[in-house]
């Protein structure tokens, strides 16, 4: 089960999309080559997914909140527009995290 919030379940989805794309990517290479991938090179893949995650977390953050007013009551509630998070995570960290990741794995497998 993911845990999100707002549209935190993004991260998920532009991350996987950027993994697949890229995998696509790579097949195509290998059947119309014969150069082969430099190590790490599968791991650029999420740090493109998290870097667009975060940059699109940085986005949504920015918006503003949204005030309505109860008919009956009168009363003043505030609607929160710009709280985004995957797995308790805010969108915007969430991306970096992921590149990190990504920065880490392609070096541990380049040495």
């Amino acid at each position: 089960m993911i845990i999100s919030s707002g549209l935190g379940f993004l991260v998920a989805a532009m991350t996987f999309g950027s993994c697949l794309l890229a995998n696509f990517g790579w097949m195509l290479n290998s059947v119309m080559s014969t150069t082969r991938l430099i190590p790490g090179d599968r791991f650029s893949a999420l740090v493109v997914g998290g870097i667009i995650s975060s940059c699109v977390g940085f986005i949504l953050r920015g918006r503003s909140d949204r005030f309505v007013v109860g008919e009956e009551t009168g009363e003043r509630l505030v609607i929160n527009n710009s709280s985004h998070s995957f797995f308790f995570i805010p969108m915007h960290w969430a991306g970096i995290v992921i590149a990190v990741i990504g920065i880490g794995a392609a070096i541990s497998e380049a040495f």
